[in-house]
């Protein structure tokens, strides 16, 4: 596989982190492999857009997903795990680690309980002695600087976990053998990566999630103010590979598009922002100001109508 996972020293310097077990020396890795030829996957035509204004914030689960859900489970996934893959949005301590931290202020929203039920305390990873669940692992597929390219680029995975050429996605799903996985990228594609290499790479990822028996949760992304004509081409191929792959589509920029600053921290928009009170785990009306906030709940929310669904 051939990709730019950390492509621009400014991503870096605005994301959370980078994976720390890899020097900047392997910039020069990375400069060799963007030398080399593609992948041979080509992206289909583009389709009509989408208002994503119109389209729903929650999925409707298939049974087609519900079917492949339960072949995951009988192939050895596990019904109480899940995975993250994504950015310094999903690579971020605000990101549901602190609903395992039993504080969260639940308001309307207390039957989401059952959810946390289900994946907290169960071990995230299958090896090594591994304790932290779910919400609270830092998954080898999201780092700070990544882009969508990221999880497919073996030169990314951690060699503590990962076999020599294994891809960080491969390593992941090895490791976790998750039933879902939660998806969202195209924050720093923004900037970093062209559209039909944007689709390429989502496919790929998309394909070896369901090759696997993998739920993907597949979410649009907020719109990053620098480039909102970027932003919203990228959200459209979103929802075009979504629509076609029959996925579970989260409309996330949608839920967020209200809020202030429709949802990113004004100081630095590869984060999401928070309520006044500087907590994700609330969700009452206020805290639900929070960009942050919103993700969590609507990812609890997603996770939700899959477990009822495959019941």
């Amino acid at each position: 596989m051939q990709g730019l996972a950390l492509v621009d020293f400014g991503i870096i310097l605005n994301c959370v982190k980078t994976p720390t077990h890899f020097p900047l020396i392997l910039i020069s890795l990375i400069l060799a492999a963007c030398a080399a030829p593609p992948p041979t996957v080509k992206p289909t035509a583009p389709a009509a857009s989408a208002s994503l204004d119109e389209l729903p914030i929650l999925p409707t689960i298939s049974p087609k997903m519900s079917a492949l859900y339960k072949a995951g489970l009988a192939q050895g996934n596990n019904p109480r795990v899940f995975t993250k893959l994504g950015d310094c949005m999903t690579d971020n301590p605000n990101f549901l680690r602190p609903l395992a931290e039993g504080k969260t202020e639940w308001a309307d929203y207390a039957a989401l309980k059952a959810v946390i039920e289900q994946f907290k305390g169960v071990p995230a990873r299958s090896e090594q002695g591994w304790r932290d669940d779910s919400f609270t692992t830092t998954t080898i597929t999201s780092a700070g600087g990544f882009n969508v390219a990221g999880p497919l680029d073996a030169t990314w995975a951690d060699p503590k976990w990962c076999k020599s050429g294994e891809s960080p996605l491969s390593c992941e799903y090895r490791l976790a053998k998750p039933s879902i996985a939660v998806i969202m990228f195209g924050t720093n594609d923004v900037t970093a990566t062209e559209l039909p290499d944007f689709e390429r790479y989502l496919r790929e990822i998309l394909d070896e999630t369901l090759k696997r028996n993998i739920v993907p949760l597949l979410h649009t992304f907020p719109t990053r103010p620098e480039n909102p004509e970027k932003s919203a081409q990228l959200n459209q191929i979103v929802v075009k590979v979504a629509r076609e792959l029959d996925v579970p589509l989260v409309n996330f920029q949608r839920a967020i598009a209200p809020l202030p600053n429709k949802g990113v921290d004004p100081n630095n928009t590869t984060h999401l922002s928070l309520p006044a009170a500087g907590r994700s785990d609330m969700f009452s009306t206020e805290g639900l100001k929070g960009g942050a906030n919103m993700r969590n709940l609507v990812t609890l929310q997603a996770l939700d109508l899959v477990l009822k669904a495959v019941k």
